[in-house]
């Protein structure tokens, strides 16, 4: 009989009753799958008559050129991942190719193309999670390694932190300090971080028995100065306006402060302000920015290292490392 090239590995997953994760681990002979697991997801294929797609050539393992997608150049944090990233891959012998990939590369034939046109070892993405159809399209033709942003449902290597940890610990100091309406400025909630650090936000709210306004929570579609302001004036400009604003990144906080001082609001006396990273820019801003330091080289050197060892060792495990934040007091927030 014929093998049947149009069933998907979603449907075997399905019938077998798994997830695609561990479909592809069998499918590229990983030891991490229970053996029971393993014989019954090979018989529904064979049942179903499945033929994989072979793995393509496009990946190059003579190649010394890594693939990093960023969604944009706007943030500083990204930068400091980039930094990280092309240390690790310099220490190597690695060169590091980057793509801003914002919102045009979304279809795995843009992806392959890229591939097809370069010799790249392996890639590193950066931007939100891809679907999981073309994270699994990726991944099964070359080496691949989240960093920062992550799949919540298919299983590849990352390094990331905590955001939901993290957000709480920022909300909850607000709250020690006897902040009671806690605005937020978050991000796109197309980035993994930013359903996070909201679910964060959140869960410290409920727990302290606090309101949740949604005339003070803001979503920002980019990381953009200007839109920040507004949306941060709009929030201040309320009646009832909020006595804190946790923010996502120390750029949107950074605009919180410059938006107060606009409307004659003092920081911290009449409003605390927590950002987000630890760049540079929340030391040069004024007052000084409480923030959450997380370590963006870190993430990036570690995530290179992560696929480094993928592409010299294509059956290593898929491992997912969270790295540690920590909350920097300093003058944006009340005593």
């Amino acid at each position: 009989m014929t093998q049947n090239s149009k069933i998907t590995i979603e449907e075997i997953a399905q019938k077998a009753n798994v997830s695609i994760a561990t479909v592809s681990r069998i499918l590229n002979n990983k030891d991490t799958v229970k053996p029971a697991t393993r014989e019954k997801v090979i018989s529904i294929m064979e049942e179903l008559q499945f033929k994989p797609k072979a793995p393509s050539s496009l990946n190059n393992s003579k190649s010394r050129v890594i693939l990093m997608c960023v969604p944009d150049f706007n943030n500083p944090f990204n930068s400091l991942v980039i930094d990280g990233v092309q240390k690790a891959a310099h220490d190597n012998g690695y060169d590091v190719l980057l793509l801003q990939s914002k919102d045009y590369y979304t279809e795995s034939d843009d992806y392959l193309n890229i591939l097809k046109n370069n010799s790249l070892a392996g890639m590193l993405i950066l931007s939100s999670a891809p679907n999981n159809k073309l994270l699994e399209e990726l991944s099964f033709r070359c080496p691949v390694v989240m960093c920062s942003e992550y799949s919540e449902t298919y299983g590849v290597s990352y390094v990331s932190i905590d955001d939901v940890a993290a957000a709480q610990k920022a909300v909850n100091y607000l709250i020690s300090i006897g902040c009671r309406k806690i605005g937020f400025l978050n991000c796109n909630m197309k980035f993994k971080y930013a359903r996070h650090r909201e679910k964060g936000y959140r869960l410290a709210l409920e727990n302290a028995g606090l309101e949740m306004n949604p005339e003070w929570t803001a979503h920002i579609s980019s990381i953009n100065f200007n839109s920040a302001i507004s949306h941060a004036r709009h929030i201040l400009s309320l009646s009832n306006r909020p006595d804190a604003l946790f923010c996502t990144s120390d750029y949107f906080a950074v605009s919180a402060i410059r938006a107060a001082n606009e409307l004659g609001i003092k920081v911290p006396e009449d409003l605390s302000i927590i950002g987000f990273d630890n760049i540079d820019l929340s030391l040069m801003c004024n007052p000084p920015l409480t923030t959450i330091e997380q370590p963006c080289f870190d993430i990036g050197f570690q995530a290179c290292e992560l696929l480094i060892e993928k592409i010299l060792n294509p059956h290593v495990p898929d491992k997912q490392v969270i790295l540690h934040t920590e909350l920097v007091v300093r003058s944006s927030t009340k005593l």
